[in-house]
């Protein structure tokens, strides 16, 4: 997993001082360049820096591409770093290009949805910060399929450790077997409510019915509950670790179809103006 110290660090930060440059080398351009009735895209600085932009676009979406490639050669840490950083120029660049001038038309809206495909993009740094790391916190050198075999176990434990117990404590176990979910939607996965869920709501009725018991059957009980302590314990980190995973997953789902909006919406710009032009 690529850590946020990894890639925005990518060699000595080489595409943050790119970036820095991209910018500076645009700033005084516009600055130096005095063109007859003032900046917009329609002038030579205007047109060269919008072709710039939507280049650099493109290539940015490659970055979707390339990261899916299983033949790719070049560091998907220097790409992603590059993605970052000169995606962030976009921001300044196609102000820049248009001389400011906004209104409300296509070319507006362009820009508008690049500042929401870039917002989506500073929350996927923010959640590679601290996500992979709270990851590694919640299973250390543990996986996940090795959480849920024990889970398993621990279900046939309780159903033998219930055999001689009364009807109401073996239907408990069943709650706790068959009414626990893990997994489902990634907007459930994301919520993790699991106030309803059959372990919890087990460990509530042993508790309540277990007084009613004798010395030998409370014995049962007490190791029947923390079977299922155990077994609600794994249970809430392999939640958390859904919940951690949802959360990228999800952010995945925000990020690409903003970014396939905004190059919809700066292809008709494009059109739009050579048809006019």
């Amino acid at each position: 997993m690529i850590g946020p110290q990894n890639f925005l660090a990518h060699s000595n930060y080489r595409y943050l001082k790119l970036a820095f440059v991209v910018v500076a080398l645009a700033v005084t351009a516009y600055l130096v360049d005095d063109p007859l009735g003032g900046h917009n895209g329609g002038t030579t600085l205007g047109y060269s820096l919008g072709t710039f932009c939507a280049a650099l676009m493109l290539w940015l979406l490659w970055y979707g591409v390339r990261r899916r490639s299983y033949r790719a050669t070049t560091s998907l840490r220097g790409w992603l770093s590059a993605h970052v950083y000169l995606g962030a120029t976009l921001l300044i660049l196609v102000p820049l290009h248009s001389g400011f001038q906004f209104g409300w038309n296509v070319h507006t809206l362009s820009y508008a949805l690049l500042c929401a495909t870039s917002i989506s993009g500073l929350l996927a740094v923010i959640f590679y910060g601290f996500v992979p790391t709270r990851i590694t916190a919640n299973r250390p050198g543990q996986k996940l399929d090795g959480w849920l075999e024990e889970i398993a176990d621990l279900d046939a434990e309780c159903r033998l450790q219930v055999v001689s117990l009364p009807d109401t404590f073996a239907d408990a176990v069943a709650v706790a077997i068959e009414k626990t979910y893990i997994g489902g939607g990634l907007l459930r996965q994301f919520a993790r409510d699991d106030r309803r869920c059959g372990t919890r709501r087990a460990i509530a009725l042993l508790r309540d019915h277990r007084v009613q018991l004798g010395t030998e059957d409370r014995e049962s009980v007490r190791r029947l509950l923390e079977l299922l302590s155990i077994k609600q314990g794994l249970l809430n980190r392999v939640r958390r670790d859904m919940r951690y995973k949802a959360m990228l997953e999800i952010w995945m789902l925000v990020h690409v179809p903003l970014s396939l909006a905004t190059t919809v919406a700066v292809a008709i710009h494009v059109l739009s103006v050579f048809y006019y032009w």
